[in-house]
């Protein structure tokens, strides 16, 4: 019972976490912390350790934050998966933060074979995750479809729609077109499935644009027109849901379609538009670089009026 009691406040301190409430979680780990090594309870002892430091190097406090984590290291062991687990994403973090990536990937793809082994099915999902900082564009997808794998394991229909859709991204970014739309209808039907108003508007926003990057300008003005109507509805019914962006995101996808199809002056009207919601979202303080690359976009529209 004393251990149940101990773990319980270890998922609180997790949840606090979760909600990014730093400070707050690093007290009640410590407080688990001290309930745990009365009540002997070695795994939430080594998850609250590690994550007491994990939350330090959070709050920039790396040099406090390896002094805890080498208090988890002193008592953790892999004959415990829990606390092992937990150890090793930290150290594979701090190690990511001390500028060694080649340490940080050997450590997480260690807790990925480990968690897999394991069946600790989230774990291995959260070491794919911290190896696509670490690995070369182009390893990406592979460690991708493994994060996959996990949350099938799951049947995690909620998880399987990010890990897909971050895959189609990744694709995007290695301009292959095929597999990224493939991605992106993937991640649609699980958002489907599991997604509120806003999950189901970017879903099929994702494929609307990347059918238009395929160069099909038919389906893709279909889903980005249906992305927009959605927008615009989510905006009538909830005037604080964000969707300015995807207002922006919709309209600069149908402008440059217009663009292609040799309209410019109705292609570039669009993309005035976009600007305007793109920036109430605050694409100038969250991404300086695509307004400026939006900006020439609009420019060049001008110029072939």
């Amino acid at each position: 019972m004393a251990q149940e009691k101990s773990a319980s406040a270890l998922a609180t301190g997790d949840r606090l976490f979760g909600e990014r409430k730093y400070a707050d979680a690093m007290k009640e780990y410590e407080r688990v912390l001290k309930e745990s090594e009365g009540e002997g309870n070695r795994q939430v002892v080594v998850e609250a350790l590690s994550q007491v430091a994990r939350c330090h190097s959070l709050l920039h406090e790396l040099p406090e934050g390896r002094t805890w984590l080498a208090r988890a290291k002193e008592r953790a062991s892999d004959a415990e998966p829990l606390g092992w687990s937990r150890y090793l994403g930290v150290r594979g973090i701090f190690e990511r933060e001390s500028q060694d990536p080649k340490a940080a990937r050997a450590t997480f793809e260690e807790l990925y074979r480990y968690c897999t082994e394991k069946k600790l099915h989230a774990r291995a999902i959260d070491a794919v995750h911290h190896l696509a900082i670490v690995v070369p564009l182009e390893e990406q997808p592979a460690w991708a479809l493994k994060g996959i794998q996990a949350a099938e394991q799951l049947q995690d229909d909620a998880q399987l729609a990010v890990l897909w859709n971050n895959l189609g991204a990744t694709y995007e970014d290695l301009k292959q077109y095929d597999p990224m739309l493939d991605a992106y209808q993937k991640a649609q039907k699980y958002h489907a499935k599991s997604g509120g108003p806003l999950q189901k508007l970017i879903a099929d926003w994702a494929i609307g644009h990347a059918f238009r990057l395929k160069g099909e300008p038919g389906p893709a003005q279909e889903w980005l027109r249906k992305s927009l109507a959605q927008a615009e509805d989510l905006r009538r019914r909830d005037p604080t849901a964000p969707a300015a962006e995807w207002l922006g995101w919709s309209k600069k996808d149908l402008g440059e379609l217009w663009m292609d199809q040799g309209n410019p002056a109705k292609g570039l009207a669009l993309l005035k538009e976009a600007r305007a919601h793109l920036v109430e979202s605050g694409i100038e303080k969250d991404w300086p670089e695509g307004l400026r690359a939006l900006d020439e976009t609009i420019r060049k529209a001008g110029e072939s009026k």
